[in-house]
């Protein structure tokens, strides 16, 4: 027998907005260095951690038309999704008959539990799918060998 098992907490994620720059700070395009909006709330309280709203979308709002300034949102101010997996082997060796080779038989199981792990959450504010899971990691796989 062997396993394995894997967890991690979310990664920091960073909110952005269009690449509209009223600092003049010359934002580098769609990157963590992108332009933000401002933040008037924990993103991480009251997060319902769902594919429909991963975060608290209400804690962002645009910057004001009038205000010259970038808005005052932190990189990595989102904690993303975590991620767990229990990976799982049972395996046995068999001498051949009169050898000095063995044959294996393997059956093995990854992400034992069919753990659902987020991968990609949207976090660009002027998107239609702003706080929504985009994507997820694979499902149970179960393999003989």
């Amino acid at each position: 027998m062997s396993g394995l098992v894997y967890y991690y907490t979310g990664t920091p994620l960073t909110v952005t907005t269009s690449n509209t720059d009223p600092g003049g700070l010359g934002p580098l395009g769609a990157s963590a260095s992108s332009a933000r909006p401002d933040m008037i709330g924990n993103p991480n309280d009251g997060a319902q951690h769902t594919v429909a709203s991963f975060f608290n979308t209400a804690a962002f709002v645009a910057t004001p038309v009038d205000a010259d300034r970038p808005g005052n949102a932190g990189r990595g101010a989102v904690t993303g999704p975590s991620f767990q997996r229990w990976d799982f082997s049972l395996f046995t060796n068999t001498k051949l008959h009169g050898e000095h080779m063995y044959l294996q038989f393997r059956a093995e199981t990854f992400n034992l539990f069919n753990h659902t792990n987020f991968a990609a959450v949207t976090t660009s504010f002027i998107s239609a799918s702003f706080g929504k899971v985009t994507t997820a990691n694979d499902p149970r796989i179960m393999q003989l060998g």
